[in-house]
């Protein structure tokens, strides 16, 4: 659950610094101020955690609309990882067509070695070849300097945030089986003419059609697992919010299971109120334990959200 402006958001993260980030002692604070009263208990729990946590995605998302945030400056790396990819690929399509001009140019010179310029022309043509090989070791240079700055950029605006991590693993495995498809395509686009030109290509660029080739399986099966790590979700209960993970593993599996049975189950709109709102005050003691993993945390995060949208329907329902 989000805070619902900016004032929230700055009077929420001051008394925690004040409380040495300490939430239970932040909660209580918040729970008596006339600012915050139009959000529950759970719902100020679920917000100091995310914002202790170094601003979770929620609130990131919010900060993001309000004042730019990460998730553009993600978005915008991303762009610029994706566009580089294609431009190299571009220059690097362009080398090897010129590489297959002068070897055309070279092969109707041997057909005419009379010609009294021939030492003069071969001559030419091997600098030329040479040329295109400095060509290809500058921009291989230049793009893995680039690379190694935007990858830089990238360490620093998903260190703090696991979902952030997933987002930006996610688009970037997509987009790389983008740039290697691509890649393979033009590859493929400038041997296709002979077997002959993909030995020339291997020997004199050490480029390999059939290594293009399992660079996109690879990118493919990356791209799959990445994306099924950020998009796996658990049955939606009715009321509920969509949930980020299956959950495999205890607590949250436990948690999870109870909320299903809660949920489903038979009886009174006021019974089920009176289980999730234990529900909803275990899990949040069990986070406050602390020494949890990241992403069991984000997963308990995740389900104390579905309890207490569950609650706020229910409320409705119980109390007419």
């Amino acid at each position: 659950m989000l805070f619902e402006n900016v004032n929230q958001f700055q009077a929420a993260k001051k008394t925690l610094l004040e409380n040495d980030r300490n939430i239970p002692h932040t909660v209580e604070a918040l729970k008596n101020s006339q600012l915050f009263s139009t959000l529950s208990e759970g719902e100020i729990i679920l917000a100091v955690t995310e914002l202790n946590e170094g601003l979770g995605d929620r609130i990131m998302n919010f900060l993001s609309g309000a004042f730019g945030g990460d998730v553009n400056s993600i978005k915008t790396v991303l762009t610029q990882m994706k566009e580089q990819e294609l431009k190299y690929n571009q220059e690097e399509f362009e080398i090897y067509n010129e590489f297959y001009s002068l070897l055309q140019d070279q092969k109707a010179l041997d057909r005419d070695k009379t010609n009294p310029d021939y030492q003069g022309l071969s001559n030419d043509i091997s600098q030329s070849r040479n040329g295109l090989n400095m060509r290809m070791r500058e921009l291989n240079k230049a793009h893995g300097d680039i690379f190694d700055a935007l990858e830089t950029k990238v360490k620093d605006l998903v260190k703090d945030s696991n979902r952030k991590k997933k987002y930006f693993n996610a688009q970037r495995a997509t987009d790389v089986l983008e740039t290697k498809n691509d890649r393979y395509d033009k590859i493929k686009a400038v041997t296709a003419k002979s077997s002959r030109r993909s030995e020339e290509l291997e020997d004199f660029f050490g480029v390999n059609v059939e290594q293009a080739k399992e660079n996109v399986a690879q990118a493919q099966a990356k791209a799959n697992q990445a994306v099924n790590s950020l998009s796996k979700v658990a049955p939606v209960v009715p009321g509920s919010t969509s949930s980020r993970d299956v959950f495999a593993n205890d607590p949250e599996k436990g948690f999870y299971e109870n909320f299903q049975q809660i949920s489903g189950g038979a009886g009174k709109p006021e019974d089920k109120l009176k289980n999730l709102r234990l529900l909803e005050k275990a899990i949040f003691n069990h986070m406050m334990k602390g020494n949890l993993p990241q992403e069991s945390i984000e997963n308990l995060k995740d389900i104390h959200n579905q309890v207490s949208d569950m609650i706020k329907s229910l409320g409705t329902s119980a109390n007419p």
